[in-house]
Formats: structure tokens, C-alpha cells, sequence
């Protein structure tokens, strides 16, 4: 299955050369280069061959995200510049018919296969040179034709993949950590079969908060982000508050599932509750693959507390670095921009780019409270 790229020359605007060494200059300043300098000189070096063979920007992106790997630091990513300066998706002259019929003899479990996002797209994802190419064979879209390249996945580490994709309505391109499991994007939705259910995602989606007595013996409690800005600080003092001196039956589930994280201005809050809670009480977390950075780092202290399990799947793996601000660098081109971290917890070091696993996994098929229920009882 040959893929032909376009005829865009991306060296006639500008040579990818410019943004490889200056993100490599970049990334030379972080934390996490100085904990796994050989690591990243091995992909350096591996990197840098490849450059005399860019055809055009869009591999330039790919090309630039896998030097990031090379500090295992799962925050830092090279992401297209915003709307209206997007870079050129590619497409290729695959045989989408033949495309379709080979990928649907692939086994459910396997990560190739044809995903469909609700109402957008149908895409067929297939291995190429150890990566994964998403092309896209039907689509609602108006700006998205079928035969274009949609996105580009590189697997690292254990089980997590980069994904680098067009958005929707801009088709910018960003990339993010994710892990493809039960036929699902387990961040980004897509899915072989739509009448599968996100029973790894956690209920109540209007709620970042949420308190439900679920029997005579158990509460449960979400807690979707430890944000620690207002007015999110604001609602989280809030609902910690009613917590006070209520939590009064034996069980008590904490749901961490697709918190992204925030800071211990929120979090702590919470810990110490449950720290106190956990002393004559059992706590059962549910986590998954979108429970990332000051939320992982919360589980880790969280396992530490007596009478306390995780239960359900692999956290994201974003906690070891931190982005102090807000702030993102274009790259020469002005086509890229990459978004780097300057802060280190070394506690957290052994997680990075692999997640806090859980004591129990959860299955994907069936709702993780109810698993968690039957644990319990």
C-alpha cells in the first residue's frame, strides 16, 4: 500500500533544517534533557538523518514531535500554528476501497482497523514503518476529503501513542499522548464499533464535581479537575467543604477519571480530607487514561494512605515536568510552535511517559462503578 505525497516542496518556503536546530537548542534547556541526555542523543542522531529526506512540512511536524520523545517528557509536544496559518494535510492515492476491505479482517483488539467519530469521519488506520497512518475514507465534513491524511501515530514507551492529527474545523495540527484500547481512542473518541460504550470515562459530564450516596454504605465522589486558578478553585473549595465531617460511611469511591491535572493548591485540599477519612475508612480510586499530571501525582499519595486502592487503567504519564507558564515557542518557519516544560519533580521520574498503574484494571466492558460495587461488596 503506497502512499504519494504531494508535490509541495516545503524547502521552496522554508528548510525544516531551521526548526529541527532550534528545537534541538530548545530542548538541550529543559529539565528533562539533563535527566536522559543519552537517551536523547540517540534519537538526535536518528533524527537528523532523516532530515535530508522531508518532503514537506506536514513530515517536518512528525519529524520534529519524535525529537521531543527523546526527553521523555510527555508535556512537551510541537503542535501547527492556530487557524488560518495551518499546515498542509497530505493526502494519499491508496486505493481506499482495497484500503477498507483489508483493514475490516483486522481483529477488533488490534489497533489497526477502520474507527468512525460520530457524524465526522470514518478513518482507516494502518501500519506503515512502525507508525500508524489514519486516512480518511468517508466524511461529513466539508473541509476534510477522503484519501487525506488525517493523522500520523508514533507508538513510545510501554503502550502510549502520539498522536498528531488535524483538528475538525481548522485542520491544525496538535498532538497529544494516546493509548488505543477495546477498539477506542481513549482520549480522542474515535471507536470500530459505536455502539461500544466509554465505560472507562467518568459520568456526570456537566459536573467537574460530584457527590452521589450510592447505598447505605458507600459515597461517591468526582473530582474532574484540580485546576487551582478561579473560578474552578473557587468551585472545588466549595464542594471539598461539604465533605467536611460528612463522609461518614465505611466505603467511599474517588473518581480521578479524565481530570487532566491542575496543582496542590486544589488537590491538597482534598488529600488531606481523605487522609483523615482513610484512617478507619476504605478509599477505592478509579483512574484512567485521561487522569493526568498534578491528578497522577495525587494518586501516587493517594496509594500511600492506609486502606486505599486504584482501580481501573493506566494513568497518562504527564508528571514528572511542569509548564510554569503558559507559553509556547515559534519555531523559525512560523509555521510550528512547541510548548515546553522548565520544572521538575524528581519524585515522579519513574512514571513519566508510562502512568501509575493501577492495583486492579478494570474491564472495558462493562460500567467501572459497577465493577468497582461488586469489589467492594
Amino acid at each position: 500500500m503506497g502512499i504519494f505525497f504531494s508535490n509541495f516542496v516545503f524547502a521552496q518556503q522554508c528548510d525544516c533544517t531551521k526548526d529541527f536546530k532550534e528545537l534541538d537548542k530548545l530542548l538541550r534547556k529543559t529539565p528533562a534533557y539533563k535527566d536522559h541526555k543519552n537517551r536523547y542523543e540517540k534519537v538526535y542522531d536518528s533524527a537528523k538523518e532523516s532530515l535530508t529526506t522531508i518532503p514537506n512540512e506536514f513530515d517536518c511536524l512528525v519529524l520534529l514531535n519524535k525529537l521531543t520523545l527523546g526527553v521523555n517528557d510527555n508535556h512537551i509536544k510541537v503542535f501547527g500554528m492556530p487557524e488560518g496559518h495551518g499546515t498542509k494535510i497530505i493526502k494519499s492515492t491508496i486505493n481506499l476501497d482495497s484500503l477498507e476491505q483489508s483493514l475490516k479482517t483486522r481483529p477488533f483488539e488490534n489497533i489497526e482497523g477502520i474507527y468512525k467519530l460520530p457524524n465526522y469521519v470514518t478513518l482507516g488506520l494502518y501500519k506503515k514503518d512502525g507508525n500508524y497512518v489514519g486516512v480518511i475514507l468517508k466524511s461529513n465534513l466539508d473541509n476534510w476529503q477522503p484519501g487525506e491524511i488525517m493523522y500520523t501515530i508514533i507508538p513510545f514507551s510501554k503502550d502510549l501513542l502520539l498522536a498528531i492529527f488535524g483538528q475538525q474545523k481548522s485542520k491544525r495540527l496538535v498532538a497529544v499522548s494516546e493509548r488505543i484500547k477495546h477498539g477506542m481512542f481513549l482520549k480522542l473518541g474515535l471507536k470500530k464499533d459505536l455502539n461500544t460504550k466509554s465505560f472507562h470515562l467518568a459520568p456526570y459530564r456537566d459536573s467537574l464535581f460530584f457527590r452521589k450516596e450510592l447505598d447505605a454504605n458507600i459515597t461517591y465522589i468526582k473530582a474532574g479537575s484540580f485546576d487551582s486558578f478561579y473560578p474552578t478553585l473557587s468551585e472545588a473549595e466549595s464542594f471539598y467543604s461539604t465533605l467536611q465531617n460528612t463522609l461518614t460511611k465505611p466505603n467511599l469511591i474517588v473518581d480521578l477519571r479524565d481530570n487532566t491535572g491542575g496543582g496542590q493548591r486544589n488537590s491538597n485540599i482534598l488529600l488531606e480530607i481523605l487522609s483523615k477519612y482513610s484512617e478507619k475508612n476504605k478509599i477505592h480510586v478509579l483512574t484512567n487514561h485521561n487522569t493526568g499530571s498534578n491528578a497522577e501525582q495525587f494518586t501516587i499519595k493517594l496509594k500511600k494512605l492506609p486502606n486505599t486502592k486504584i482501580l481501573g487503567d493506566r494513568t497518562q504519564g504527564t508528571l514528572a515536568y511542569e509548564k510554569k507558564k503558559n507559553v509556547s515557542n515559534q519555531l523559525p518557519c512560523g509555521k510550528f510552535m512547541a510548548v515546553l516544560t522548565s520544572k521538575r519533580h524528581k519524585l515522579y521520574l519513574e512514571y513519566e511517559s508510562i502512568g501509575v498503574s493501577p492495583e486492579i484494571f478494570l474491564n472495558y466492558n462493562e460500567d467501572w462503578i459497577a465493577q468497582t460495587l461488586k469489589i467492594i461488596n
